[in-house]
């Protein structure tokens, strides 16, 4: 049963760590999230691999919930010890030593000996807490507080001037088998990998997996990755927009504009667009979140994003289920002023450099001039449905595939629902199969305008189409 989707907008809700653990008392298929992140470890895959069966074989109250594995992160250091409720203050030096080293704070690191650098900045839980290096000794480093904030144990340390990404721990795609069997819509990748790189594994993935193989999405959390972007984006299905991680790398005061141009260049590509980093963050405390952080959400809707992520810290948090309901109060606000609110920046039509650019937006200003109940495309791989999207507009488009992976893959793109066929019928049958299934399973009804679309790119075989036609349901 496709219902009238209240929102366009899809939420995500993040699990890292401890709680990857699904406890007998959790009401997480209670709550309307269309895409679980899970944070990859090498030490969690038991874990991992628990969590993602347990969300295929639950009924959720969204129809078709889909994994996303961020394979992107990486940690220089992690807090191992500290006093239990420990406060820095601005102006208090502190020092930190390695594990079992003592020290007012003990921080485990792989690369300790290349972690500090005399003057560099250093922050706690990804800029929650600032200090600066004063100085440094063989196992001791001197600390100065410039942000202050309550520092606790497991709190990632990040050290933009001596981030290396050559030191990041690799991943390679033998250690994500188990996972991917079980079924992943979309891996989060580095946003520094060349396009070399992402190809190679793009490749890995499709021999091995076919169709099956999960969207790629590019993090872009640092100014590296940010510089990075034109190259990754043409060979990846979307971004992933880590502002908090940026900020610690670039001028903060920049990265409103810098995530308005990601998004620009990611929509402009037909490619998904998720926002990240501090959504709702005071929730991790509070049942209510602060006026900026409502105002933060509603921004990020407006400025056109397919999905936004409520960060672990807040997602499992003691007002985590509060936080989703939160996120769906904003976007459904928003969204719901369409006559006053429209996208936060001006776009002009978009280049026509293709068939499918050529149809798939006419039959997008059909749709809005006919006042159609629906956009409906036939798509194999997800892509018909992704250009629609992309156009950004109310009507919303129902993506009609002949595989349940296409199906969960787009469970995170901006007003698409997805109608499922289980049988690939010749084209002239495929119109009159869709049209009983909406009627039968879907909010439209018999007399409801639709813009049907069909869009095969590169064939010439029988059944190849490139059209769209207007269609009255019966």
């Amino acid at each position: 049963m496709i219902e009238q989707n209240l929102r366009q907008t899809k939420v995500i809700k993040s699990f890292e760590g401890p709680a990857l653990v699904i406890g007998e008392n959790e009401n997480l298929f209670d709550q309307e999230v269309d895409v679980f992140r899970l944070v990859y470890s090498k030490d969690k895959v038991g874990e991992i691999s628990s969590f993602i069966q347990a969300v295929k074989k639950q009924k959720t109250r969204v129809p078709h919930p889909s994994i996303m594995l961020d394979i992107s992160n990486w940690i220089q250091a992690s807090i191992d010890s500290v006093e239990e409720g420990r406060a820095l203050n601005f102006g208090e030096t502190v020092t930190a030593s390695p594990e079992g080293k003592g020290g007012d704070i003990q921080i485990k690191s792989r690369i300790w000996d290349k972690l500090f650098k005399k003057g560099s900045r250093v922050y706690l839980g990804n800029g929650i807490i600032a200090l600066k290096v004063d100085s440094i000794a063989k196992d001791k480093v001197s600390l100065v507080v410039e942000q202050p904030g309550q520092v606790y144990k497991g709190m990632d340390v990040i050290v933009p001037d001596t981030r290396d990404e050559s030191l990041r721990e690799a991943v390679e795609l033998k250690d994500l088998t188990a996972l991917l069997k079980l079924g992943v819509e979309y891996l989060i990748i580095p946003g520094v990998w060349s396009p070399t790189i992402v190809n190679k594994f793009k490749a890995e993935l499709v021999k091995e997996y076919g169709d099956r193989s999960p969207w790629l999405f590019a993090k872009i959390d640092s100014e590296l990755a940010y510089k990075n972007l034109q190259d990754v984006i043409s060979v990846t299905d979307g971004v992933l927009i880590s502002r908090r991680e940026m900020s610690l790398s670039l001028n903060p005061a920049t990265i409103p504009m810098i995530t308005k141009e990601i998004f620009q260049e990611a929509i402009d590509n037909a490619k998904v667009v998720v926002t990240a980093s501090e959504m709702l963050a005071s929730m991790r405390h509070n049942v209510m979140p602060t006026r900026a952080e409502v105002s933060d959400a509603a921004n990020a809707v407006i400025d056109g994003t397919d999905s936004v992520v409520i960060s672990e810290e807040v997602a499992n948090g003691r007002f985590g289920s509060e936080a989703v309901e939160v996120m769906h109060r904003i976007i459904k606000d928003i969204e719901g002023k369409k006559n006053s609110v429209g996208l936060n920046w001006i776009r002009s039509a978009p280049v026509v450099e293709n068939e499918m650019d050529a149809i798939a937006y006419q039959a997008f200003k059909t749709a809005e001039r006919l006042k159609s109940k629906a956009i409906v495309c036939i798509t194999v791989s997800g892509n018909t449905a992704l250009k629609l999207a992309s156009f950004r507009g109310d009507i919303p488009v129902i993506a009609a595939t002949f595989s349940e992976a296409v199906q969960r893959r787009l469970a995170i793109v901006r007003g698409v629902e997805s109608l499922l066929i289980e049988n690939d019928p010749n084209l002239d049958d495929v119109l009159p199969q869709v049209n009983d299934r909406l009627v039968r399973g879907s909010w439209l009804k018999p007399g409801d305008s639709i813009v049907f679309v069909s869009i095969t790119v590169s064939s010439v075989g029988r059944e190849s189409s490139n059209l769209f036609t207007v269609q009255t349901l019966y």
